[in-house]
């Protein structure tokens, strides 16, 4: 229940906040003072003056299909996911109900055309206390940043 109503889409009018179905027909989406989806309501970057979904696809799922019990809540993107998001919103999920626990993603990036650098990847590693992000390209430059550092030092 807490990680469906952290999905929803609102808009917030002074200190009152209306999920986007629960709308009154005298108010507008576009005179909110916020809007957004309800996690990224502290989320730094996040820009509520765009209209947008939650940023990443998911869906909520029974058993692990390895004949595991409980219930699970998958992620995944089909064209464009934002990773920063889901981190924020499991971040939130753990601090409040599993702050012992932690949580990772690994992802791959690729394009429909072959473009350098468009291809790649990375991971993200999530707890109670931080998020830890490591991008694919990121990590190669700082390699070879690290590398041309000690051919320097040695030449």
């Amino acid at each position: 229940m807490w990680l469906k109503s952290q999905l929803e889409l609102v808009c917030v009018f002074g200190d009152k906040e209306y999920a986007e179905e629960d709308l009154p027909a005298e108010l507008y989406p576009e005179d909110a003072d916020w809007r957004g989806c309800r996690a990224y309501r502290d989320l730094d970057g996040y820009r509520p003056d765009v209209w947008e979904d939650v940023g990443f696809g998911h869906a909520f799922e029974d058993g692990d299909g390895t004949g595991g019990a409980g219930r699970h809540f998958c992620v995944y993107a089909e064209e464009q996911g934002s990773v920063d998001r889901v981190g924020h919103l499991v971040h939130k999920f753990l601090k409040q109900f599993r702050p012992d626990e932690c949580w990772w993603l690994t992802y791959a990036t690729s394009c429909s055309k072959l473009r350098v650098g468009e291809f790649g990847g990375g991971a993200i590693f999530v707890t109670a206390v931080e998020i830890r992000l490591q991008d694919s390209g990121d990590f190669v430059e700082q390699q070879r940043a690290e590398f041309e550092r000690q051919k320097l030092a040695t030449a």
